[in-house]
């Protein structure tokens, strides 16, 4: 086997050398033809200068006979002689200056995201020929150590001692070479970086040796002799070049799953883990590497998971030291250094703050991974533990710089998800259940945070972020807190929340009498409002915390009116978001199935009232781009108001989609054909949500169909037994006679792209023939059309009588607007009618009487052909004659 791989070196170094003399003997042929160029050019320009000479020579005058006139002449002709020349040769001067000019090469066009191109040559006599060499110094020593076991013929102790030697020589040997590089005459530091990489792995492969194999270590020492292997091969990096710390950090890493002492210390391993993370970190940022900081990072949180996999409940004060020293050693000691004494007070906008950086992620990673470690081992005190330690390491450093000013909101988050996982146990006849677990935990949360906020706008008031978080803290702890109260449980507990939030709307009333910033003083006002409408909303139900939001959006409105202040537009744009999904998903909701307020059904109330608000925040409010965000709003409340209630009206409940009956399906069809309309016609006002509208109003057209296709094919009252009303007025009104209206509009508003024209039509055409034909059935069968009851001969003439009406008036009014379709379509129509008339009203027939049926049947086809020919244009009418 050492004999095949030895071979296979060999013959590859051959191949190299191949491509390289024969890369070498095209660059020479290539400049033998360029001097051989070069040549030609140099004797065509001689000849081209011999002509000249000799053409100058051939038109220069006699010379004068007297001496005095000589100079006189000469100067005067001589001028001539140079433009004559000129002229002669100025085709020879082009075609020289054309042949001595080099064309430039022309440059192969590449795309904007061509890959780099794999060059051979360069990567063999440059830097490859170096790694490549490492590669089997590094093959060579795994095979000694292969050696070392598979040989006899010395001691396995002398053959692992000899492979570690061979590895320290050869880190040796790369000392060597970088310090006498001058006399050894070594241009580049990648031979270096080559003998340590083979060395390394070498030194890792002999231990692992010893310690799996031969039993010569225990597992502690050869775990403390990879650690100082990978950590001194992280130490070379500065010396040779990172790529060596890459091959540290992997093995450091990788120690632990090589070589497990049995102990299960989680405190142990992660000290480990972070002493190798603060080394790979400190070595990423002195050769400013940013792989290098990647894949220590991939390496830690690994470890990461495996703690919080491993670990249980008693691991708590590691896993919290082991993420602060994540936090510490990932983002912190970038943005504000090692020593934390680096500061930044200039705010930053939203989009930075926001920017997808490693500092970013890697702290998001770290805040998820501690609480999915909480969540999986749920200790109350460690949950306000945790949650106070990332709340003041948030603070401290979004005080100390402004790039972290999302921090706060971060560890907001953290409270709520704590909050949400705690499982105190709570006693809910305690009076003072309130101010202990995790409502205590809710109030001293809220307290901390707004207090945060205000010193930062104290400190720095152009920081806004803060003023966002001073409303955000209290609303949502305190709303968090109260929606997840158990029901008939808020006997207690809301008196607290209310004299609190009440108390914090005071205060900032107060505040915002007192402040001098507009912004400041429409953040109190703000804050004073949304604290009121939360109270507001404990008092009534659930539903209207939406009228809660859509009422700061309006108080927000006026605010930024009055005083002229601008808030973000995403603001808004958020709350209005949260409004249009509450309404349109609580309708069907079984929390708000039976919701009352005042003992009216909610939507009667919570709708107009949503609707006036959004009025009154579009009347005032100072941006012109949320206009068309305030008008699609309230369209779209306003058709949801029209769909539910019509649904609640008609049918006495909301639709259940799990079993839907007859009367909620063909309501809840017609509802979203007319809400489909109302967003494609309101697409055709608006170029920024023109798409959003024309893709809502599709998905509204297409699950209007679906239901119309099952209640009127597949579970057609023609076939089941249902009663569908009244002899005229009936639920056949809203199931086929109200579509065909909606879709007419469609046309007629062309609020759908013409070449749809045609398949509205024929929807139009079947649910009209439906309506017509269960209408007549409903006359003859007290409300039923199943077709299975029979039919009387009443009923048949009836439909003749009614069909031929019909086609006869569609065909004069087709003609009067001049409509060729409707008057084919009358026509036809009028076609069958008759033909049915003869066909079945008359089928009882015999003999005499049945002759007869089918000669008058034949004679009105007769007239109905020549009427139609006779209500044809002119034009088309001759074009037709000469064609037959």
């Amino acid at each position: 086997m050492d004999t095949e791989l030895f071979s296979f070196a060999f013959n590859l170094f051959l191949f190299i050398g191949v491509v390289i003399a024969l890369k070498d003997r095209g660059q020479i042929k290539e400049l033998i033809q360029k001097v051989t160029h070069l040549q030609k050019i140099i004797d065509f320009q001689t000849a081209q200068i011999d002509k000249l000479k000799q053409a100058i020579h051939e038109q220069a005058p006699e010379p004068s006979s007297t001496n005095i006139q000589a100079p006189t002449e000469q100067a005067t002709v001589a001028p001539p002689r140079q433009i004559q020349a000129t002229e002669i040769d100025q085709s020879h001067k082009s075609t020289i200056s054309q042949s001595i000019t080099p064309k430039p090469p022309k440059r192969p066009v590449k795309s904007q995201f061509s890959l780099p191109e794999f060059n051979l040559d360069s990567l063999l006599k440059g830097n490859g020929i170096f790694w490549l060499g490492a590669l089997i110094l590094s093959i060579g020593g795994v095979f000694l150590a292969k050696y070392s076991i598979e040989s006899g013929l010395m001691p396995p102790a002398v053959r692992v001692v000899l492979g570690a030697l061979f590895g320290c020589a050869l880190v040796a040997g790369a000392e060597l070479v970088n310090r006498f590089k001058t006399k050894l005459n070594v241009n580049t530091p990648y031979i270096s970086a080559a003998l340590a990489s083979g060395g390394v792995i070498t030194c890792f492969a002999m231990v692992l040796v010893s310690f799996n194999h031969y039993h010569f270590l225990p597992a502690n020492l050869a775990f403390i002799f990879l650690a100082v292997i990978a950590l001194c091969a992280t130490y070379l990096a500065l010396r040779f070049g990172p790529v060596l710390a890459g091959i540290g950090i992997i093995g450091a890493y990788a120690v632990p799953a090589l070589v497990s002492t049995g102990s299960n210390n989680i405190g142990a391993l992660l000290l480990y883990v972070a002493f190798v993370s603060v080394s790979a970190v400190w070595v990423a940022d002195y050769v400013r590497q940013k792989w290098l900081w990647w894949q220590s990072f991939v390496g830690h949180c690994v470890w990461f998971v495996g703690a919080i996999v491993l670990g249980d409940k008693g691991d708590f004060a590691a896993v919290t030291l082991f993420t602060v020293a994540t936090l510490y050693f990932y983002v912190l000691s970038n943005l504000l250094g090692w020593r934390l004494n680096l500061t930044m007070h200039n705010p930053l906008p939203i989009k930075s703050l926001l920017m997808a950086r490693r500092e970013q992620v890697a702290t998001l990673i770290t805040l998820f991974l501690f609480a999915i470690y909480l969540m999986f081992s749920p200790v109350f005190s460690h949950m306000v533990i945790a949650a106070l330690i990332v709340t003041a390491i948030t603070f401290a450093s979004a005080y100390r710089h402004s790039a972290l000013d999302t921090w706060p909101y971060l560890a907001l988050c953290f409270a709520l998800i704590m909050f949400i996982n705690m499982h105190h146990k709570v006693d809910f006849n305690d009076i003072l259940y309130p101010f202990t677990g995790k409502y205590l935990f809710i109030q001293i949360a809220a307290l901390l945070g707004m207090v945060f906020s205000v010193l930062m706008i104290k400190r720095d008031a152009v920081r806004h972020a803060y003023l966002l978080l001073l409303v955000l803290v209290p609303l949502s702890l305190f709303g968090v807190s109260y929606i997840s109260l158990p029901v008939d449980s808020d006997t207690t507990l809301y008196p607290v929340w209310a004299f609190e939030l009440l108390l914090i709307a005071a205060v900032a009333a107060l505040a915002a009498a007192k402040s001098s910033m507009p912004l400041q003083r429409v953040t109190f006002l703000v804050l004073a409002n949304a604290m009121l409408t939360l109270c507001l909303t404990m008092l009534l139900s659930a539903s209207t915390l939406t009228l809660a939001i859509a009422a700061q959006v309006a108080s927000m409105s006026y605010l930024s009116w009055k005083y002229k202040v601008e808030l973000p537009d995403w603001l808004y744009k958020v709350a209005l978001l949260v409004v249009v999904a509450r309404l349109s998903v609580a309708p069907w909701a079984l929390d708000y199935k039976h919701e009352t307020i005042l003992d009216i059904h909610w939507t009667l109330i919570v709708y107009p009232i949503a609707l006036a608000l959004v009025w009154f925040a579009a009347k005032y409010n100072p941006s012109k781009v949320l206009n068309t965000w305030f008008m699609g709003v309230f369209i779209h409340l306003c058709a949801l108001l029209v769909t539910t209630e019509t649904s609640y009206l008609l049918v006495g409940d909301y639709p259940d989609f799990d079993n839907l009956s007859y009367q909620e399906g063909i309501v809840l069809s017609l509802n979203w054909l007319i809400l489909a309309g109302v967003y494609y016609w309101r697409s055709q006002f608006t170029q920024n949500l023109h798409k959003l509208y024309m893709i809502g109003g599709s998905i509204l057209l297409g699950a209007s169909g679906l239901i119309h296709v099952q209640f009127s094919l597949f579970e057609s009252p023609f076939i089941h037994s249902q009663h569908v009303g009244g002899y005229v007025i009936n639920w056949l009104w809203i199931q086929w006679l109200a579509p065909v209206l909606c879709l007419y509009g469609f046309i007629h508003f062309k609020l759908v792209k013409a070449h749809f024209n045609r398949f509205i039509y024929v929807a139009m055409t079947i649910l009209g023939f439906m309506f017509i034909n269960g209408e007549i059935r409903t006359l003859f069968n007290d409300g039923f059309i199943n077709w299975h009851l029979g039919m009387e001969e009443a009923e048949l003439y009836t439909y003749s009588i009614v069909w031929l009406l019909i086609s006869t008036t569609t065909i004069f009014v087709a003609q009067h607007f001049n409509h060729k379709h409707l008057i084919n379509i009358g026509f036809i129509g009028l076609a069958m009618v008759i033909l049915k008339a003869f066909m079945v009203d008359m089928s009882n027939l015999e003999g005499l009487l049945r002759a007869l049926s089918f000669i008058g049947l034949g004679l009105c086809l007769v007239g109905v052909g020549w009427l139609f020919q006779k209500m044809q244009p002119k034009s088309a009418a001759s074009v037709s004659g000469k064609e037959s």
